[in-house]
């Protein structure tokens, strides 16, 4: 019976043992489960940076960042700290700065700041408090004179508080461009956006425009009227002033300039819609006063013309007239003489794409007047040109200081008249005929006529599509680049002609300083040489590549002749 219940007590015993094996396996799968299931520690991520996107009136791009460059350090998350201990030896290694290191940033701070050490109250950055503020304005200059003050000025002023005192110099303010902004151009405004425009037109005016001289304002369709009477209010200093693209420029706005701007000297207006009648009564005011002025034409350009005309800009030394290429205007008339009498000390003439001819003269006009101090003549048109010989001597018969002719599209214009003009040193002289020439009749001579009377002095060349024969191109060429070679020859464009390759190799070869040389659609040469080369470094690539094919073609000729023999 004992054995019997020994044996029956040893059975719970067992049991007991199964079940704890088994509770104990249950518990093991549990741990596995609960290892494999256990959430994963989020990491903290960086914040990213936003930016911007401008637009520039270079037709560039600028991805602006709208916060700091320097990111910050995330907060630690809630969570059981770590048991695990640094250890102190790998940290003391990492840290360990070597000694040419040590002695190079003692050395660093002792130029910056004169001590051997930083203590905890100073600044990190001394960089930026030690700069001084004139070095600072110094380089902001250069930049300024480049691309102007704004946007440069407002990005440079939120660096730091160094920086905005620097930028807030009214010395950099003096050149002001302002496109288009808080809006597409042509979409009304908004009642809160035109308020927060007219403050900071107040701001600027307050704090930056004190010393303001030249002011541009580029596609403005809104509060053009308000933003120009404000500067011309409050900036009596205003030198030069540019509406481009604008519209709503009423007659306050030149009554403002007529009154408070007796410094203005350049006008620009192209491509903006003026009231006629009041830029006439502000050249009858003010006009004596300005020097350059810029207008497009339109069918009311006559009598801004005529007031022109009249006398009212008798200190004028650039006029400049162009016109919308896709706009097709009637013929426009003037009166030479009478334009020559009215600006006598015009030094530049720009009739931009402009299709006219002169006008029959009603006044008796002194032979002796004319352009005499004339620098710079452009007639260039892409379209169709009634400028004759006897019209171009009409312009330039006192011009002798002509420096720059410019006759693109001018096919009427011949050698003969180029001769008959009184200037002697003209630099730069552009022929190119950019239209279809198909059905025009074009002369195969003269090139060398031409290069003969200012080969002394001429520096850039256009003869794109003329009609010269292969002869006297190459005549001209070898006359271009003379006995003792051509120092002053820098661009050179033969597109489209009948040049020779040694011509070419005559010109190119004796020309040290030609940067610029367009042989495109030139029929008498190899396919390989025809396109544009730019830079000193492909036209001398270019040069020996003819010099190369010289010899290989004398050897060649030398071999045949002792294979003869």
């Amino acid at each position: 019976m004992e054995g019997s219940s020994s044996h029956q007590n040893s059975r719970p015993s067992s049991s007991r043992k199964r079940e704890g094996s088994v509770e104990s396996q249950r518990r093991s799968c549990v741990r596995v489960t609960s290892k494999t299931v256990r959430k994963v520690r989020r990491t903290a991520r960086w914040n990213t940076t936003d930016y911007t996107v401008h637009d520039t009136d270079n037709d560039m791009l600028l991805i602006i960042s709208n916060e700091s460059r320097v990111q910050r350090r995330p907060k630690k998350l809630a969570g059981k700290k770590s048991s695990r201990k640094l250890n102190t030896s790998n940290s003391s290694h990492k840290n360990k700065v070597s000694p040419d290191n040590a002695r190079l940033r003692k050395a660093l701070l002792k130029g910056l700041t004169g001590q051997d050490s930083l203590t905890d109250a100073e600044p990190l950055d001394r960089w930026g408090q030690a700069l001084p503020v004139e070095v600072l304005v110094h380089i902001f200059h250069y930049v300024v004179s480049s691309n102007g003050a704004v946007p440069f000025l407002c990005r440079m002023a939120r660096v730091c508080h160094l920086w905005y005192g620097a930028a807030a110099n009214p010395k950099l303010w003096q050149k002001v461009t302002i496109s288009y902004c808080w809006s597409e151009s042509g979409k009304k405004l908004v009642p809160p956006i035109q308020r927060k425009i007219q403050n900071t037109i107040n701001w600027l005016r307050d704090n930056r425009f004190t010393q303001l001289r030249e002011f541009s304002l580029c596609h403005w369709n809104n509060l053009v009227s308000y933003t120009m009477k404000t500067i011309a209010e409050s900036c009596p200093h205003l030198v030069s002033l540019k509406l481009t693209s604008c519209t709503g420029v009423t007659s306050e706005v030149f009554e403002a300039l007529a009154t408070h701007c007796q410094k203005l000297e350049s006008l620009n207006l192209q491509h903006s819609v003026v009231d006629t009648a009041a830029v006439v009564s502000f050249l009858e005011a003010a006009g004596s006063n300005l020097k350059q002025l810029c207008v497009t034409y339109s069918s009311r350009l006559h009598n801004i013309f005529n007031a022109i005309v009249a006398g009212c800009c008798t200190e004028l030394r650039l006029l400049e007239v162009n016109t919308e290429i896709k706009q097709t205007n009637p013929y426009f008339q003037f009166c030479i003489e009478m334009l020559q009498a009215g600006c006598p000390r015009l030094q530049v003439l720009r009739l931009l794409n402009l299709t006219w001819f002169p006008k029959a003269c009603t006044m008796i006009v002194s032979p002796e007047v004319g352009f005499s101090e004339l620098e710079e003549l452009c007639l260039a048109t892409s379209s169709f040109s009634l400028v004759t010989d006897e019209v171009l001597v009409k312009l330039l018969h006192l011009s002798s200081r002509l420096r720059t002719l410019d006759l693109r599209g001018c096919y009427r214009i011949t050698s003969a008249g180029l001769q008959l003009l009184s200037c002697q040193d003209l630099a730069r002289l552009f022929l190119g005929l950019y239209c279809s020439t198909t059905t025009l009749l074009l002369a195969k001579h003269g090139s060398e006529q031409m290069a003969l009377k200012w080969k002394h002095s001429l520096q850039e060349l256009d003869l794109t599509g003329q009609g010269y024969n292969e002869r006297d191109l190459e005549l001209a060429m070898e006359t271009l680049a003379g006995t003792d070679g051509n120092h002053l020859l820098r661009s050179l464009n033969l597109a489209g002609t009948k040049v020779s390759l040694n011509a070419i190799r005559v010109v190119v070869s004796n020309s040290p300083n030609l940067i610029y040389l367009n042989l495109t659609s030139c029929r008498c040469l190899p396919r390989g040489l025809k396109r544009i080369y730019r830079g000193q470094d492909e036209i001398t690539q270019f040069v020996n590549r003819l010099l190369g094919s010289v010899e290989d073609n004398s050897s060649a000729v030398a071999v045949d002749h002792r294979g003869r023999l």
